[in-house]
């Protein structure tokens, strides 16, 4: 968070990023939420996503409803980004999840597109990814169509063409160390199930994916 969003929440606190109707928090991991909507997200479980491509399997922090939804919809697209605590300790849970059957395993997270990045204004899957693991950016995204509209074998072809592994994926690969994918929602599985194949095509191999939603 930044000095001017620091004066913004000191003198005109935000309102709570899921209900908007009480005043969020000012510190500690919930914040940006009231008490209720982050005592809703506390009692979610991890569970596992069905997608519907062949995707690694996938754990989700919970669905992508209620508080989890809005709290996320306000940390990608309303730049809330007070909220990556909250929706870390989430993903920080699905990981916990699978990492005993990966162990040693580093995170790769699903990458933005440079558009997306320019407008959000920041990486949000890495935003929420941050401190809770070994990190390697092994992907990056070209531009690609909005998934809202398409098909799922369309969502699949888009996926796939977009995604492309970066130079450190040599590194990751001769250390011989698994992959979690991680991203931010679940939906078909196109987008997870497309960067499994990249990575597996560089020689890396993906043991899992990990996501703060499913859809």
């Amino acid at each position: 968070m930044n000095l001017i969003e620091d004066a913004r929440d000191l003198f005109l606190p935000a309102a709570c990023a899921s209900c908007r109707s009480a005043r969020a928090a000012g510190g500690g991991v919930w914040r940006g939420l009231c008490p209720d909507c982050a005592a809703e997200l506390r009692d979610l479980r991890p569970r596992l996503a069905t997608p519907l491509h062949e995707a690694p399997p996938t754990v989700a922090a919970g669905p992508y409803s209620g508080v989890l939804a809005e709290a996320l919809n306000e940390y990608k697209e309303r730049s809330r980004r007070e909220l990556a605590s909250a929706l870390g300790a989430l993903l920080g849970r699905a990981l916990a999840a699978v990492a005993a059957e990966v162990p040693g395993a580093v995170l790769v997270p699903v990458p933005p597109t440079a558009a997306a990045l320019r407008a959000r204004g920041f990486d949000h899957v890495l935003g929420m990814a941050a401190g809770l693991g070994d990190l390697h950016r092994c992907l990056r995204a070209r531009p690609r169509p909005d998934s809202v509209g398409l098909t799922p074998a369309q969502r699949e072809d888009a996926a796939r063409r977009s995604l492309r592994a970066t130079r450190a994926v040599r590194a990751l690969a001769a250390s011989g160390r698994p992959a979690v994918l991680v991203d931010d929602v679940v939906t078909t599985g196109a987008t997870l199930g497309a960067a499994a194949r990249v990575l597996r095509d560089a020689g890396v191999a993906v043991s899992a994916a990990v996501v703060a939603a499913a859809a």
